[in-house]
């Protein structure tokens, strides 16, 4: 059975989390009915103060659900439901003031929507009417990366007369009156005309998720990142002493083994020392047919390969020899490594791959002027 989930981005403006259920699951009016099981709410310290003030403190979400019955079983709550905009040390973001912290909004929407979506037994319906213009920007545009057909966007609209008044946050099934900043009644809140206008958005989670294989724990900015450069040009960092690998000045490749971090490395510098590629080998070195030219051919590859990998080497490991197995096995596994922290499209441009033809030998292909060889600590 499908939860429905309801999803808000908001400021300091309550009426929109009650506005928009509203708009949702209790509009006679509306062709189509959305009732949702659970709500959250994302917002700074200062928007979620006048969530629990307003809503809770003053009873009016109590109030919402004794006018509409419907609403009795919807889960939100002060303690479970409301979100909290941090900062990189998990300290409550009291406003979004600086690039920074619209970054770190950014980062936690996505997080919040990915998660929501994540979820095979969820329907998730996002609100963009609340909050500062990049919060609504950064919520639907992570609901286009991550949304699926069932998952939907919008934006709730008042009637102007009803959006200056302090004490309205629904259209009431019963008469009550409401007022401004200055208590002067504006109107009959029984009568206010609230509306919910859906927004379409480009679902682009099979195309680009599987397409790019982005890891669970990145973040908006390092999504957007990976995506776009996926389609340029990129640069290669390694320390040979520390075994740091970083992609674009940006991007580290994480725990490399030794064994395929050696591999990275020859083949790397290889490249960028105009050597060419390296003819994979087509025997084992314990293969009954091999012939003096591969046993020749595999210990010139395990000379090279050493260079590499002697400094780091596994204790374990007291003869290798470069073989077909040992360097199919060493290029499987760094693909897949580099696959891990940087999503298929950009560890492509990683590939150590074959030329066109049979036999052809095996490069990276990556312009020798983008890798920068540190031997140093």
């Amino acid at each position: 059975m499908s939860r429905n989930i309801l999803f808000l981005v908001t400021g300091m403006t309550p009426q929109i989390i009650t506005e928009t259920i509203w708009a949702l699951a209790c509009d006679e009016n509306s062709s189509e009915t959305w009732l949702p099981d659970e709500v959250h709410v994302l917002s700074t310290q200062d928007g979620l103060n006048q969530i629990r003030k307003r809503l809770f403190e003053d009873g009016v979400f109590e109030q919402f659900k004794r006018d509409y019955p419907i609403l009795e079983k919807v889960k939100f709550d002060p303690t479970t439901h409301l979100h909290v905009i941090t900062d990189q040390n998990g300290k409550p973001l009291m406003d979004l003031k600086t690039p920074e912290d619209n970054e770190r909004s950014a980062d936690i929407i996505c997080e919040k929507i990915k998660d929501f979506t994540s979820m095979d037994d969820t329907s998730v319906h996002v609100s963009i009417a609340g909050g500062r213009k990049t919060m609504g920007f950064y919520a639907g545009y992570a609901l286009s990366l991550y949304g699926r057909a069932q998952d939907s966007l919008s934006h709730v609209l008042v009637q102007a007369e009803f959006e200056k008044a302090v004490n309205f946050f629904y259209p009431t099934p019963e008469e009550r009156l409401v007022s401004d900043r200055d208590a002067k009644v504006v109107g009959d809140a029984r009568d206010a005309q609230v509306w919910l206008a859906k927004i379409p958005f480009v679902r682009m989670r099979d195309a680009i998720l599987p397409k790019h294989q982005l890891r669970k724990e990145d973040s908006f900015s390092e999504v957007v990142q990976k995506i776009n450069e996926s389609y340029e040009d990129i640069t290669l960092e390694l320390n040979s002493f520390s075994r740091k690998a970083i992609v674009n000045g940006k991007f580290n490749i994480d725990d490399l083994p030794p064994r395929e971090w050696a591999l990275l490395n020859w083949f790397a510098d290889r490249c960028k020392a105009g050597k060419g590629g390296i003819i994979a080998p087509t025997k084992n070195i314990n293969d009954r047919n091999i012939d003096s030219q591969q046993l020749g051919h595999i210990s010139q590859l395990t000379e090279e390969y050493l260079a590499y990998y002697s400094d780091h080497k596994n204790e374990e490991d007291i003869d290798i020899s470069v073989d077909k197995k040992f360097f199919q096995g060493a290029k499987s596994r760094l693909q897949t490594a580099l696959k891990e922290s940087l999503g298929i499209e950009l560890a492509a441009k990683l590939n150590i791959d074959q030329g066109a033809g049979k036999g052809s030998p095996f490069q990276l292909r990556i312009a020798p002027e983008s890798i920068i060889i540190n031997s140093m600590s």
